[in-house]
């Protein structure tokens, strides 16, 4: 799948959470592409048309994106270009969202009051009228205050975002997983690769418990009915 990220970060080099969502979107090939206050409209459009999954990516502002995005959109998302001609039509868009504001506080009765489908249902607009498939928004809650453990598994959830169908199952996020990890066993080095071989026989073993687990729970289902 070709995915086009598009990052809106007034402060990109400074970002730790930016730089770390940059190391994922390289190891899946995806596009990297920050905004400037410089761009050519006619080059930014084409590089949407040439794109499956766009994802626009920025840190929340005041429930919004920073005005680079906003002043990018006006520009380019003509309505010649994104209505009339749909040029967009039928492509992916979703939003990855960092905040420093923790994923309790956005509900209603919390701190914030609102939830994130609800601040951010004018970008569900604008798909909506372009034509774009609109995928659930991807958030990541403040990463400075993530253990390693937690960071790590942030890197593999935004990985499969930018990749997989959305929103994908249990499955497939575990196949995506398997499959990655193959490719490492491939790659690695020989110390390594006994470690890793390891980890993927485990992996498996789980999956196999897991889908007898499923069954189970299905069988009952079916008795209560």
């Amino acid at each position: 799948m070709q995915t086009l990220i598009i990052v809106a970060h007034p402060q990109l080099a400074e970002s730790s959470t930016q730089q770390f969502l940059r190391r994922g979107a390289e190891l899946v090939a995806a596009t990297w592409h920050p905004l400037t206050q410089n761009f050519t409209i006619a080059a930014e459009q084409s590089q949407l048309q040439a794109a499956q999954r766009i994802i626009w990516q920025f840190p929340l502002y005041w429930y919004s994106a920073p005005a680079m995005l906003k002043a990018w959109q006006d520009q380019v998302l003509t309505s010649k270009f994104a209505i009339q001609q749909q040029a967009l039509a039928g492509k992916e868009l979703g939003l990855v969202v960092t905040t420093n504001t923790p994923a309790r506080d956005y509900q209603s009765g919390a701190a914030e009051q609102f939830t994130f489908a609800e601040l951010l249902r004018p970008y569900q607009a604008l798909a909506n009228k372009s034509g774009l498939h609109w995928l659930p928004p991807f958030i990541v809650h403040q990463f400075s205050y993530q253990t390693d453990i937690q960071q790590q598994q942030l890197l593999i959830a935004y990985q499969q975002y930018l990749t997989l169908a959305q929103p994908a199952t249990f499955a497939e996020r575990q196949q995506w997983f398997e499959q990655r990890l193959q490719q490492m066993i491939a790659q690695a080095p020989a110390a390594q690769r006994t470690q890793l071989e390891l980890m993927q026989n485990e992996l498996i073993n789980k999956r196999d418990d897991l889908a007898e687990l499923r069954w189970t729970v299905e069988q009952m289902r079916e008795a209560d009915d």
